[in-house]
C-alpha cells in the first residue's frame, strides 16, 4: 500500500464530488437576483404578449371599434407613463423589492379581468388598472435590473428586454390561441401563474434595498437640452410608439384579413417578439461592431419597410412577415439611444437618459388615438403607413440632427454606455 488511491479510486471519488457540487452550483446559479429577475421580465413579457394575441377577440367580444379602442389605449399609455414616473413614490417608502413584488402579485388579477372584459365600460376600466400596474412594474424591475448590472460589472440589460420579448412571444401566440378556443379564462390563469411565479422567486433571491429613486419626473437643468438630446427622446418615443401599436393593434388587422384564420391572429405579434428577442440576445455584440447612430437609422430603414410591408394589405402572411421584420427594426433603437444620450459630453449619463425618456413620451402618448382615428376614418393598413411614414421622419431627424460618433471614440463609448445604462 503506498498511500496513493488507485486511478480508478480516484477517478470516481471526482466523479462524485463533480456530481455533488455541481448541483449546488447550479441551484446557486438558479435562485440567484439576475435569474430572479430574467424571470421577472419574462413574466411581464407573458403579460404583455397575452394581451396582445387576445385583444382581437377581447374586442369582438365587448363591441369596441378602432375609435373606441384608440381612447381606451390613449388612457393606458398616459396612465403607464405616469406610473413609470411615480413609482419612485412607493419604491421610497416600500423598497424597490417590496414595489416589485407587490406590482407583480396584483397585476395577474387584474390582467385575468381584462382578457374576460365583454363590454367598453369593463375594457376601459380594466385596461387602465392594467396600465398602472405595468407602469409601476416597468419602472421597478429596470431599477432593480440596474442595480444587478451595477452589481455584476457587465451589461445585462439587452438580455433582459431579451427574455421580455421571448415571453411576448409565447404569450401571444398562446393568447391568441386560447382566446377562441371554448376556455378563453385558461390565459388569464396562464398570466396569474407566470407573475406569481416572478414573484416567488424575486422574494426567495433578492435583498432588501434602503429605497432606491426608480424614477420621476425630469428634474434637470434647463442648459442640457440640447438639440441632440431632444431628437434622441423623440425618435426612440417614435419607435416605442411604432412598437406599442404593433403589440396593440396587429391582431386585429390579421383578424380583419381573415377572419378564417382568428385563431392565429396573434402571430403578428408573436413573430414580432421573437424577432426582436433574438435580436436583443445579440445587440451588445453587434454593438461592438457598428456604431449606435448606424445602428439606429439602419433599423430605422428596416422598421419602416416591415410596416411598409403590412401597409400593402397583400394578406395574412405578408403581414406576418412585415410584423416580424418591425421586431428586427425596433429591437435596437432604445439601447442604442440610450447609449448615445449616455455618451453626450457635458452631462451626466443619468440626467441625459433623463431628458430623453421625457421627450419620448411626447410620441407616445397621441399615437395610439391617431392610429384609432386613422383607422375608423380609412383603415388600419392607412394608419400602418402613417407610422411607417413617422419613423421615415425618425431617420431624417437622427440623420440630419445627431452627428456622426468618432472612430476615435468608439471603445470608450460602448465601455463608458454599457456601465451606465439602465
Amino acid at each position: 500500500m503506498t498511500g496513493k488511491p488507485s486511478h480508478e479510486t480516484s477517478t470516481g471519488f471526482h466523479a462524485s464530488t463533480v456530481a455533488l457540487v455541481a448541483p449546488a452550483k447550479a441551484k446557486f446559479v438558479l435562485l440567484s437576483p439576475r435569474s430572479a429577475i430574467s424571470a421577472t421580465f419574462f413574466a411581464f413579457g407573458i403579460a404583455s404578449g397575452i394581451w396582445s394575441g387576445s385583444s382581437a377577440a377581447i374586442l369582438a367580444r365587448a363591441g369596441v371599434g378602432a375609435w373606441t379602442f384608440g381612447i381606451a389605449l390613449t388612457c393606458f399609455t398616459g396612465v403607464y407613463l405616469a406610473a413609470m414616473s411615480s413609482a419612485v413614490v412607493a419604491a421610497r417608502k416600500f423598497t424597490v423589492k417590496r414595489t416589485l413584488i407587490g406590482s407583480l402579485l396584483a397585476i395577474g388579477p387584474v390582467l385575468a379581468v381584462l382578457l374576460s372584459s365583454s363590454t367598453t365600460l369593463a375594457l376601459f376600466a380594466s385596461l387602465i388598472a392594467y396600465g398602472l400596474l405595468a407602469g409601476s412594474l416597468d419602472a421597478t424591475m429596470n431599477a432593480e435590473g440596474a442595480r444587478i448590472e451595477r452589481g455584476h460589472g457587465i451589461p445585462i440589460f439587452a438580455r433582459l428586454h431579451g427574455s421580455a420579448s421571448a415571453g411576448g412571444a409565447a404569450g401571444a401566440i398562446l393568447g391568441s390561441l386560447i382566446s377562441t378556443s371554448a376556455a378563453p379564462w385558461a390565459s388569464g390563469l396562464i398570466a396569474e401563474a407566470a407573475v406569481a411565479g416572478a414573484a416567488l422567486f424575486v422574494a426567495l433571491t433578492i435583498a432588501p434595498d434602503a429605497g432606491d429613486k426608480v424614477g420621476g419626473l425630469l428634474a434637470v437643468p434647463t442648459r442640457i437640452l440640447s438639440r441632440s438630446l431632444v431628437v434622441l427622446g423623440l425618435a426612440i418615443g417614435v419607435s416605442i410608439a411604432c412598437e406599442s401599436a404593433t403589440i396593440s393593434w396587429s391582431a386585429l388587422l390579421l383578424r380583419r384579413e381573415a377572419p378564417q384564420w382568428a385563431a392565429f391572429a396573434g402571430l403578428g405579434s408573436a413573430f414580432f417578439f421573437a424577432c426582436q428577442a433574438g435580436l436583443r440576445v445579440n445587440a451588445d455584440a453587434l454593438r461592438s461592431r457598428v456604431r449606435d447612430r448606424s445602428l439606429m437609422l439602419l433599423s430605422f430603414v428596416v422598421a419602416a419597410t416591415g410596416l411598409g410591408i403590412v401597409a400593402c394589405h397583400a394578406g395574412f402572411a405578408a403581414s406576418v412577415v412585415g410584423f416580424a421584420i418591425v421586431g428586427i427594426g425596433t429591437a435596437a433603437i432604445v439601447p442604442c439611444g440610450f447609449a448615445l444620450a449616455a455618451s453626450q459630453p457635458g452631462v451626466s449619463p443619468g440626467a441625459a437618459i433623463s431628458v430623453v425618456a421625457f421627450f419620448g413620451s411626447f410620441p407616445r402618448l397621441p399615437a395610439p388615438l391617431a392610429t384609432g382615428a386613422i383607422a375608423n376614418v380609412f383603415s388600419l393598413s392607412v394608419a400602418f403607413s402613417c407610422l411607417a411614414a413617422l419613423l421615415a421622419a425618425g431617420f431624417a431627424a437622427l440623420f440630419f440632427m445627431i452627428p456622426a460618433q468618432p472612430r476615435a471614440h468608439r471603445g470608450a463609448h460602448i465601455a463608458r454606455s454599457q456601465r451606465r445604462l439602465s
